[in-house]
């Protein structure tokens, strides 16, 4: 059997059955009892800053725990490396609910908590936020004279060949450019992920990853949750859901 013969020929997906009938459980769906429910409020515009945020009228939500803000919240790792992964881009990483500065469209700037998921969406719908607007630029081409190339090899990069004299001599020689459209994976499961605080002092994260280095992952998830939360690295344990 090569490579090639499954195309153009219908293939059964091995979790197809599971996930199409309800049964496929995805990180959001570890039930623990006592488990509370957030949903982010996210910012309505580009660029600026937080002016002030109402919380009342969420916070008298029947069910509500708490309302967090960049204004309220536990105490979390403030230096930049605390917030780097092993393959993040160079320069600020983003830190949420870290100050009032609004540095893209839909940035969190609000988490409702509270027993169900359905009280927490609507009280998230009572928050409101008084913004100072700043203009945000969208025009990309605009920008590029502004772009740098990053002097930072890739994570895992293997430079091989000798590129610049093999284009030299080639005999033809094509320069393009080309644009690519938007695009957005639409995975079945939302993006979320379920915390639980373990009797042995110790949390458990009920994550997902469409990577393919899963215990790359699963290290890198569990060393950046604990230097965001100023924990030790051993009391942080990631679980990968069956279903992604």
């Amino acid at each position: 059997m090569t490579a090639t013969s499954y195309l153009g020929k219908p293939t059964s997906r091995v979790d197809g059955r599971a996930k199409v009938t309800g049964l496929a459980k995805y990180a959001a769906e570890y039930n623990v009892p006592g488990l509370a429910h957030g949903v982010v409020v996210s910012s309505a515009i580009a660029k600026g800053r937080i002016k002030r945020i109402h919380t009342a009228d969420a916070l008298s939500v029947d069910g509500v725990l708490d309302v967090f803000t960049h204004e309220h919240r536990p105490k979390l790792a403030s230096s930049h490396e605390k917030y780097t992964d092993e393959v993040a881009p160079p320069g600020s990483p983003f830190r949420p609910l870290y100050d009032d500065k609004i540095l893209f469209s839909g940035q969190p700037v609000a988490l409702v908590v509270a027993e169900e998921f359905e009280i927490a969406r609507f009280a998230a719908s009572l928050v409101r936020v008084e913004y100072e607007r700043k203009p945000h630029i969208t025009d990309f081409d605009a920008q590029r004279k502004r772009g740098a190339i990053s002097k930072r090899d890739p994570a895992n990069s293997v430079a091989r060949g000798n590129p610049t004299p093999a284009f030299e001599q080639a005999p033809v020689r094509i320069e393009a450019e080309y644009r690519m459209p938007v695009e957005h994976h639409d995975p079945m499961e939302p993006f979320a992920a379920t915390a639980v605080w373990e009797a042995d002092d110790r949390i458990t994260v009920f994550d997902k990853t469409q990577g393919p280095q899963i215990r790359n992952y699963v290290g890198d998830a569990a060393r950046q949750s604990a230097r965001a939360l100023a924990l030790c690295r051993r009391r942080i344990r990631i679980r990968i859901a069956p279903a992604i």
